[in-house]
């Protein structure tokens, strides 16, 4: 004879399980994205206290209640609560540890009317809500007193209560392993019973079971569709538009530098035009320009605070500035040569905002560290 009471696997579990799965992936993956620029600057950069305040929230409390579900429910189903084994019987608490005893052992049962939940409702009520709701739950506690919707098995070995199983949790092969405690207390020796046959399955648990797929689709469906919009509201970072500055040499207007950008990425910025040994600035840089700027400033230079908002208040402000012709330069400043001297003692960043104009001869950029304005020709 052998056999276990365990707890009957419910309907809804699957689809529980899978929600919070999604969120165990999606949380931490959203927060890292956020944190790492994927976030729209527009947005992060008016409101960023709020989505890092949402952010902390979701991995500190939402996350670890996911997980703990997932993780209670699993043990819960698989950690049987009564193992039965020829001559010995296995008792497996939740939370305590499990104990192996002949059948001999168990001396004692009780059943009585299983009222503990609406009692920890009742007596919930009272202490945080009072009033009105505290009456209601302790209505509901006396009509649970007066006809219980669950019946409560203990059982006993000497004064040490071995168990304490409920029929509200719904156990597998209780009723069996109750009958077989019975004949022995009754000083007969626990005899088997036939096995039974399948349980035909509730009503609607048939239904129940085959809506599982369903709603395993719908959440992998809800995942694609938030995964398509967050692609088309959120475009990916900007790759490099074609580089119109490349093999260029550009004349300030506001002094005599010259800024020369070269094929292969690289730039020249002489504090005089035709002094090339002395005094400039040197490194690398990429070229953006119209959508491909707007979303190189606000999403990976976040740094500088630009926003589409302020973009948009420029273009607002000078007829010839327009979302076509919005450039920004994103450099790395590998040399600060000056007066014969190496001023920079590692690669320094800096980015230009600003607009192309005059059929692509005009340049007019702001310094978005400094703030400082230039205007400048085409050579």
């Amino acid at each position: 004879m052998a056999f276990t009471v365990h707890v009957r696997k419910k309907a809804w579990t699957p689809a529980v399980r899978w929600a919070c799965a999604l969120l165990c992936v999606l949380i931490p993956g959203a927060f890292a994205w956020i944190l790492s620029g994927g976030f729209p600057g527009e947005v992060l950069g008016d409101n960023g206290i709020f989505l890092l305040i949402a952010g902390i929230f979701a991995v500190s409390l939402i996350l670890p209640a996911a997980l703990a579900f997932l993780a209670v429910s699993f043990y819960r189903e698989r950690r049987p609560r009564i193992e039965v084994n020829g001559s010995r019987v296995t008792f497996c608490p939740l939370w305590r540890p499990a104990r192996t005893v002949e059948w001999t052992e168990i001396t004692g049962r009780t059943v009585e009317g299983d009222t503990a939940g609406e009692r920890l409702d009742a007596a919930l009520a009272g202490a945080l809500l009072g009033g009105a709701s505290a009456l209601a739950m302790s209505q509901r506690y006396g009509e649970a007193l007066r006809s219980p919707k669950g019946m409560a098995y203990t059982y006993y070995s000497g004064n040490k209560k071995l168990i304490a199983l409920s029929t509200k949790t719904e156990l597998e092969n209780l009723e069996r392993f109750d009958r077989l405690v019975v004949n022995l207390l009754a000083g007969n020796p626990p005899e088997e019973v036939p096995e039974p046959g399948p349980e035909p399955p509730p009503a609607g648990r048939k239904a129940a079971e085959k809506s599982r797929l369903v709603l395993v689709l719908a959440a992998l469906a809800a995942v694609g569709l938030a995964a398509a919009a967050g692609y088309a509201l959120f475009p990916r970072a900007a790759a490099p538009s074609p580089d119109l500055l490349a093999g260029t040499s550009w004349l300030s207007g506001d002094d005599s530098s010259q800024w020369v950008f070269r094929r292969n990425g690289t730039f020249h910025w002489y504090q005089v035009k035709g002094e090339t040994d002395d005094n400039y600035f040197a490194g690398t840089y990429e070229f953006y320009m119209g959508e491909d700027a707007l979303s190189c400033l606000t999403r990976q230079l976040l740094q500088y605070g630009v926003t589409e908002r302020s973009v948009q208040a420029m273009i607002s402000g000078n007829s010839s500035y327009t979302r076509e012709n919005l450039v920004c330069i994103s450099c790395v400043n590998r040399s600060f040569l000056l007066q014969g001297q190496e001023r920079l003692s590692q690669d320094t960043p800096s980015a230009y905002l600003g607009f192309l104009v005059g059929g692509g001869d005009y340049l007019h950029l702001v310094n978005l560290i400094t703030g400082t304005r230039y205007s400048f020709a085409k050579e």
